[in-house]
């Protein structure tokens, strides 16, 4: 009884915070509060808090399904974890693999002094590739903690250039998933908010115990 009541609040757990990044992410495209939007014309200015209750929720439903299985929920959450992730960064590799004269770009429109100009297309190369071998890696390696650090790092990178760009009123935002939008600035703060939330996950990852999706679920 108690491994079915670990599944339950799981998939909840998965559910809401899968749902809370798709809002903080996409509120305006992407939404299930969209379907509200005709009784609710004004709803889609709390998206972004929305979203974020949605992730603190989806604690609250993970904690007690550590509480009935403890080993199911760790089981459970690091597959999620690895899966979307490891998707997430491979879906944002494809269109910057696809244009990266467009992400060239994009990256030199933060003015980022850590990142002279000169390397900028260098940078625009390597990076997405990066993205996308990290993102597999976590996925199919038994290398967990290893490529969680790297895309940890990464996270690091984009919030502290997000910041930046914020900071110093740029008009920009992060470009992770489409080129298209990507001046538009009042979507910047809610890029920043995703990649701090998403921080907890991957610092997760770090600390657990290197092994394969296969083998996780045989042992």
């Amino acid at each position: 009884m108690s491994r079915i009541l670990s599944a339950a609040f799981l998939a909840l757990a998965i559910t809401a915070f899968a749902l809370g990044i798709c809002e903080i992410s996409f509120s305006d495209t992407f939404s299930w509060t969209t379907v509200l939007a005709k009784q609710f014309p004004k709803l889609y200015r709390y998206g972004v808090w929305i979203g974020i209750g949605e992730c603190l929720l989806s604690t609250f439903f993970a904690t007690l399904s550590w509480i009935f299985d403890r080993r199911f929920a760790r089981k459970g959450l690091e597959t999620a974890f690895r899966l979307g992730l490891g998707g997430m960064f491979i879906t944002a590799s494809l269109f910057k693999i696809h244009d990266p004269h467009g992400f060239a770009v994009l990256v030199a429109q933060y003015q980022f002094p850590l990142l002279p100009h000169d390397f900028v297309n260098l940078f625009a190369l390597f990076m997405p590739m990066a993205e996308c071998l990290f993102g597999i890696g976590l996925i199919i390696t038994p290398y967990t903690r290893e490529n969680a650090t790297l895309l940890f790092v990464m996270f690091l990178a984009f919030i502290v250039a997000l910041a930046s760009a914020l900071y110093r009123d740029l008009g920009i935002t992060c470009g992770c998933f489409a080129l298209e939008g990507a001046q538009d600035k009042s979507e910047a703060w809610t890029s920043l908010v995703r990649d701090v939330v998403l921080l907890g996950p991957c610092f997760w990852l770090t600390r657990i115990k290197n092994r394969s999706l296969l083998r996780l679920w045989r042992s």
